[in-house]
């Protein structure tokens, strides 16, 4: 069975990574590689197989709408959220409790979320 993994941070902590340098954004990001890395071990020795990217920041979003025929492009998501979008998994998961077993092991869900949605088999 398929699982999409939305990756959700907080606002907050969005902002606070945009508050960074450029060295202190990398100095930040080697320190989360190691937990990142033993996720990606598990995943290996569990057989799952994932893909997923890291998404941009939410400023750069485009959101396009059509009503009656004309095309509307706002900036950036439209509804303020508590939580925005960071990536996206989606694995190959035996079931519904191995999903959520990857969720809980994803490095960021202590200080966000990760909701788990089931694809749709075609």
């Amino acid at each position: 069975m398929k699982y999409l993994l939305l990756l959700n941070n907080s606002a907050d902590q969005w902002q606070s990574w945009r508050d960074l340098t450029p060295g202190e954004g990398q100095k930040a990001r080697e320190e989360e590689m190691p937990r990142w890395n033993a996720l990606f071990g598990w995943l290996g020795e569990q057989g799952i197989e994932v893909n997923g990217l890291e998404l941009e920041d939410p400023a750069e979003a485009r959101v396009v709408r059509v009503n009656a025929g004309e095309t509307v492009v706002t900036d950036g998501p439209f509804a303020e959220t508590k939580e925005v979008i960071g990536g996206y998994f989606v694995a190959d998961c035996k079931d519904l409790d191995q999903a959520i077993e990857l969720a809980q092991r994803v490095p960021l869900v202590d200080k966000g979320s990760v909701e788990i949605r089931p694809l749709v088999a075609s």
